[in-house]
């Protein structure tokens, strides 16, 4: 029986809504995708609300059908953190909460998704994962908005749904995110981080920088191709850090060996476009996982 997923995607300059439907054991295909040039910098303003309604109005075929929220952050405050090897997720949960009790001034303004690390075992007790805290106002008002109409089943920063890409694939992923104020390197495999390097960068000068050496200082780069995106990735940039490393870079991408079957009935090519397919990839495995056990 074939099952369906919608996901709206919002980063800083644009947001965009799908519906993911399975198609036999392994494949998809999009029964809808519209991408607005609206982005969190008009729902920070006085648009609002006039953007979620119109947003509203594109979801309202859908209603009452689940949705997954994909909210790009304006910035992250990493922490790497060693939970008990079999912790659930509600317990990893918990142990999130302590940690921002820890590390923020106030908690309770801040979100945090956390993620598995590959082979890193400190013990055999506990296993490293990677905390990432972020200012929680756009996700939290975003899924309050929608939850009126539909069952929240993800809400969060495009990392999680972008790691699940790898686990999809089985084959190693890396993306590099350029934005304003900083610089993310991502390595990941099977859906855990391998490598995560993060830099808060003040000018176009560190950008560079940052940009160039976190390629260099992991070989793996060269082996595999790196996906570029981020407000501050145009071509310009693009050009200078594959002349400086020699590196081939691509924008970011949903992997060809995912099976889509009609992408080219619509217009896919968009960050926030890629970013809510992810999410909607990674709600329906979801919900197999939950209907299998």
């Amino acid at each position: 029986m074939s099952k369906s997923q919608i996901a709206c995607s919002i980063n800083a300059t644009e947001c965009t809504i799908v519906r993911l439907k399975t198609s036999g054991t392994t494949g998809y295909s999009l029964s809808a995708c519209k991408t607005l040039p609206l982005g969190i910098g008009d729902l920070a303003s006085g648009k609002g609300k006039r953007i979620l309604k119109k947003l509203d109005r594109y979801l309202k075929e859908w209603h009452n059908e689940d949705l997954a929220l994909c909210i790009e952050p304006a910035t992250y405050l990493p922490l790497p953190a060693y939970f008990p090897a079999h912790a659930s997720a509600e317990e990893c949960k918990a142990y999130c909460t302590i940690e921002a009790g820890y590390f923020l001034s106030h908690p309770e303004l801040y979100r945090c998704d956390h993620a598995g690390y590959c082979n890193t075992i400190s013990s055999g007790m506990h296993k490293k994962h990677l905390l990432l805290f972020y200012p929680d106002e756009h996700c939290k008002k975003v899924s309050e908005h929608f939850s009126i109409n539909h069952q929240i089943v993800f809400s969060g920063s495009p990392l999680l749904p972008l790691l699940h890409l790898s686990k999809l694939t089985g084959e190693p992923q890396i993306i590099l995110e350029l934005e304003n104020n900083f610089v993310l390197l991502t390595i990941s495999r099977n859906g855990r981080v391998e490598k995560f390097s993060f830099h808060q960068v003040k000018n176009k000068e560190e950008r560079e920088y940052f940009s160039i050496k976190v390629l260099v200082d992991n070989p793996v780069c060269r082996e595999t191709g790196v996906q570029l995106t981020g407000t501050m990735a145009d071509r310009i940039i693009m050009a200078l850090i594959g002349k400086e490393t020699s590196i081939a870079l691509k924008p970011l991408s949903i992997p060809p060996s995912i099976s889509i079957s009609n992408p080219q009935r619509f217009s896919v090519s968009s960050a926030s476009a890629v970013k809510a397919i992810s999410a909607a990839l990674m709600a329906l495995s979801e919900q197999k996982e939950t209907t299998i056990f």
